[in-house]
């Protein structure tokens, strides 16, 4: 089941253990609605179960594991409707974030960025490198971008964990995610980038709204295009 090795060092396994844990509910190694065998886990890790109850604790705060009174813990199910409450409290988050770092982000970070899209663009039109990967990578480099100098670390963590969250989503609907799409997510981050390279923060921030909204709209239709919900 766990393909991972953990450290054994005490100061770290609990740690250690929800990156674990967490890596597989995002890549679906443990798939939504699956009942988390805390004993099965021990025994595989070889540790005690606190550190596994402790580290569990930590993903049902961020809503990636639930707890069903006098059944255990579940990996928490994916729908449409948590999808679009996800995205419902990201994008006001994600507004004010890109409103706060506008006029921070020195102008040669903007400009690497602006680098990397075009390699992005170039490797998606290739069809070398796997969609979904370039769809991640460029989302980390934007969006992530923009945390970093947003000059507020729970703003951060509130957004990171949205983030986390709707990775669960594209991986189902994004595997074989199309160039023409791939396209589109380029054009809508190349615009934030313009409008950010330009200290435009009213402009950045409706770039930014109307992006999260677009990208909605997209995970959504091909979630449910995937047969991903009855």
């Amino acid at each position: 089941m766990f393909a991972l090795k953990v450290s054994l060092n005490r100061n770290v396994l609990t740690q250690e253990i929800y990156n674990l844990l967490k890596e597989q509910i995002l890549s679906h190694t443990l798939p939504p609605g699956d009942k988390i065998n805390i004993d099965q886990i021990a025994r595989d890790l070889d540790v005690s179960n606190i550190p596994i109850r402790e580290a569990l604790s930590r993903l049902t705060a961020e809503g990636l594991v639930r707890m069903v009174p006098f059944k255990g813990m579940f990996v928490t199910e994916i729908s449409l409707q948590e999808l679009d409450e996800i995205f419902e409290i990201r994008i006001p988050l994600e507004v004010l974030a890109v409103r706060k770092a506008t006029r921070s982000i020195p102008a040669a970070e903007i400009e690497k960025a602006l680098k990397d899209m075009n390699r992005l663009r170039k490797e998606a039109s290739k069809g070398k490198t796997k969609g979904l990967d370039i769809l991640v990578e460029m989302n980390e480099r934007i969006h992530g971008m923009i945390l970093r100098y947003s000059d507020n670390q729970i703003l951060r963590d509130l957004i990171q964990m949205h983030r986390e969250r709707i990775e669960r989503y594209f991986a189902i609907s994004y595997q074989e995610i199309q160039p023409d799409t791939l396209e589109v997510e380029c054009l809508e981050h190349n615009t934030i980038l313009e409008h950010l390279q330009k200290g435009d923060v009213a402009g950045a921030e409706t770039a930014m709204q109307e992006h999260l909204i677009s990208s909605h709209k997209r995970t959504r239709e091909i979630f449910t295009a995937n047969g991903a919900v009855k």
